[in-house]
């Protein structure tokens, strides 16, 4: 039988004497690390080394420890007013941010034009200022209609999928399909099978998917300025509709859908995974109407769009909503990365 010990003429088979005799007729170089006394190798010291080597320290060297309060805790520290939803409140935020859209249409539809800007670069440069302001309060509107999908908008529920249909559908956010996935997520933010919005590859997946030699050059390219920017580029462009069409960034285990919805489905462009198959497994049977009612919210709005390029131009069409609606969905990836 094999031991794990150290061989005895290693461990023992040495002169104490004339260790200490050689060590003091040679002089000591610079380049040998020195010699640890006996208490800087016990065990208990080791310990304590260890210790100190996994102990966190906040940004002013003090001793960090992990919160354990309880969720109850949390909430109950959080004074009562927080959670108070006043639909009036909430409306008037909704009527305020449609107001200063349409206000801020009119004044440039009726003004930035070349009877009062003859100059052109001066009216392109005006527009792009349009697109970038339309995007912002694009933006409110979006994060309302978050909030109506969190029922944090008004205590009524009537109310908030209302209004929440409303104002996503006006923004091609086909409103329930998001709200289900979305809540979905939040109950497994983080979890590698679960999550329904990020779930990062691993280094096997990426590799299988793309091919190791270009796996490896995307790693030594990964911070570089043109692949960081293009990267960057894509992401805030299309990283939002890709999302909502392909499900590009969520979980691929939809073979444990319990209903059997996601058989045979995968993320992809024809894999049946979208948000806007009432049988798709992101969801369950019993929400397929919801799926069909936000598919019809995008269909009214698609037709008024259709409707306005036809009659005013479609590069009108692009400035007064394209453009902006890039601007929301950029603001929106923003705001998820961060």
């Amino acid at each position: 039988m094999s031991s794990t010990a150290v061989p005895k003429r290693v461990a023992l088979n040495r002169n104490p004497a004339t260790e200490s005799s050689t060590a003091s007729s040679v002089s000591a170089s610079p380049f040998d690390s020195p010699r640890q006394s006996p208490s800087t190798t016990s065990l208990s010291s080791m310990g304590e080394d260890q210790e100190q080597r996994t102990k966190m320290l906040d940004t002013n060297g003090n001793e960090f420890k992990i919160p354990d309060f309880t969720i109850k805790q949390i909430r109950d520290a959080i004074p009562a007013h927080c959670f108070h939803r006043s639909a009036i409140t909430s409306l008037y935020y909704v009527f305020r941010d449609i107001a200063i859209l349409a206000t801020v249409f009119y004044l440039f539809n009726h003004y930035v034009t070349p009877e009062y800007v003859p100059f052109m670069p001066a009216r392109v440069a005006l527009w792009t200022l349009y697109t970038v302001i339309q995007g912002m309060v694009g933006t409110g509107v979006w994060v309302l209609a978050h909030e109506c999908g969190h029922q944090a908008f008004s205590p009524s529920k009537v109310l908030n999928d209302t209004v929440g249909w409303i104002c996503h559908s006006a923004l091609l956010v086909p409103y329930f399909s998001w709200k289900i996935s979305h809540g979905k997520h939040h109950k497994a933010t983080g979890n590698l099978a679960r999550d329904m919005v990020f779930v990062p590859k691993t280094r096997e997946q990426y590799a299988s998917r793309v091919g190791k030699t270009i796996h490896d050059l995307g790693e030594l390219m990964e911070e570089t300025p043109i692949l960081t920017a293009s990267n960057m580029i894509l992401q805030q462009l299309f990283g939002w509709p890709m999302y909502l069409i392909t499900n590009v960034t969520g979980h691929n285990n939809h073979t444990k859908q319990p209903e059997g919805r996601g058989v045979g489905k995968a993320n992809g462009w024809f894999g049946g995974v979208n948000h806007f198959n009432p049988s798709s497994p992101l969801y369950e049977a019993r929400d397929a109407k919801y799926i069909a009612l936000s598919d019809l919210g995008l269909f009214i709005t698609g037709s008024v769009l259709y409707y306005v390029g036809s009659t005013y131009g479609w590069l009108n069409l692009l400035v007064w909503y394209g453009i902006p609606y890039l601007w929301v969905n950029h603001w929106l990836g923003k705001l998820t990365l961060l």
